[in-house]
């Protein structure tokens, strides 16, 4: 069965912690197009969702197409929400694959990944630390359970994916990040510790 699955970045411009953390440039290039391009490439069909006209034009110019979220959806408000709103404006997908903005060092195979198990049959899955506590770097949801969500403060995803990648927030998170990304090769497993892409079934 063909699935229409769709990509989904929230890319606000207001950050608390780090001012237009989403903006803020890595080698050269705003934070958020780093993983958006890499959603382009697996996913083909992506959708970016913001209040800011200069971050919607950026996305476009990358070849995503965009939605202009309201100011009630943009303060601490969680992504369900969002989600929801974005459905409105998407060509009735199947599955949705929304990928984190401040995650640039997320690597492209747990899209892929996350790709794959949405069509093997899960409905919702999303990443997470190697102590299996949520991340949410990647949060694929089929429709139906995202039309009906329960309780959009407490996900309670089918599988785990686990990712490695930083999460940035401050300017610590920052530079950590672009130390890494300064190194071509660099490896994100460390021995004895759970290997990124490691898929844990959640059984509740």
């Amino acid at each position: 069965m063909n699935f229409n699955i769709v990509g989904l970045m929230l890319v606000k411009d207001d950050s608390k912690r780090l001012p237009h953390k989403n903006t803020t440039e890595i080698k050269g290039k705003p934070m958020f197009l780093w993983n958006l391009k890499k959603a382009l490439k697996v996913l083909g069909k992506v959708y970016v969702s913001s209040e800011n006209d200069n971050i919607l034009k950026l996305a476009r110019k990358a070849g995503a197409k965009t939605i202009k979220r309201p100011v009630e959806l943009c303060g601490d408000t969680p992504n369900i929400p969002v989600y929801q709103h974005s459905l409105e404006f998407m060509d009735n997908p199947d599955i949705l694959i929304a990928i984190q903005a401040n995650s640039p060092n997320l690597d492209k195979g747990l899209i892929e990944d996350t790709k794959y198990l949405m069509e093997y049959g899960f409905k919702e899955l999303m990443t997470c630390h190697e102590d299996r506590s949520l991340y949410g770097s990647i949060w694929a949801i089929r429709t139906e359970k995202l039309l009906n969500y329960i309780d959009p403060y407490r996900p309670r995803p089918e599988a785990l994916l686990v990712d490695n990648s930083i999460d940035i927030h401050t300017k610590e998170d920052l530079k950590q990040v672009k130390r890494i990304m300064s190194y071509a090769n660099w490896c994100f497993n460390n021995n004895n510790k759970p290997q990124q892409g490691t898929v844990y079934r959640k059984m509740y």
